[in-house]
């Protein structure tokens, strides 16, 4: 009998642990979802408000080359394509809400998860090989005057910048991004655990 004691008095000892507050939960993601969403909305305007700058680059220097507006309309092209492509991304997150059903905004957030994948993987590849290539057509008649010296150091210092934002920056946004979704997704899926039953 003393051991049907001891376990009875071991059970009584234990603690429930209460659910957490699903209010509190629903504000985090959406606070979450927020922050996120704010992020990508600072990043295209940045983007967008590179395009009047590259129209106006265009319009008040007389370039010689046509090489230079080739270069200046590949860049517009890939910050207009880029931006919009993020801008889709905004409509796409606003329009999840995370006080609807776990189940469908999991799946909701699963498909943006993918796409922000392919985003951050081959359409960012592209748009880094597109933009380097504009950036060579307009360094053509830019670079033109320049002496040996001064074109290899700049050439130098472009492809090292590249380099470090493409592989060193641009890993750390893409492993914060995954993260940030990650975590709505947890959010999401501890939601329809404790609630969903």
């Amino acid at each position: 009998m003393k051991d049907f004691n001891d376990i009875q008095n071991l059970w009584n000892q234990q603690e429930t642990k209460p659910l957490p507050d699903v209010t509190q939960i629903i504000a985090k993601s959406k606070k979450d979802k927020q922050d996120f969403t704010n992020k990508i909305i600072v990043q295209t305007t940045i983007l967008a408000l590179t395009l009047p700058c590259l129209l106006w680059i265009g319009s008040i220097i007389d370039f010689k080359k046509t090489t230079s507006y080739i270069g200046l309309t590949l860049m517009f092209c890939c910050v207009f394509i880029f931006s919009a492509i993020r801008l889709y991304q905004i409509i796409r997150l606003k329009k999840m809400d995370v006080t609807a059903e776990p189940q469908i905004n999991l799946q909701k957030l699963e498909q943006y998860y993918s796409f922000q994948k392919l985003v951050s993987t081959k359409i960012t590849a592209i748009y880094f090989i597109v933009m380097n290539i504009a950036f060579g057509f307009y360094f053509i008649e830019v670079m033109a005057p320049m002496s040996a010296l001064l074109k290899a150091t700049v050439l130098i210092a472009y492809v090292a910048w590249m380099l470090f934002a493409f592989f060193y920056l641009g890993k750390k946004q893409k492993a914060k991004e995954y993260a940030r979704i990650q975590h709505l997704i947890d959010t999401l899926k501890e939601i329809e655990k404790n609630y969903e039953k």
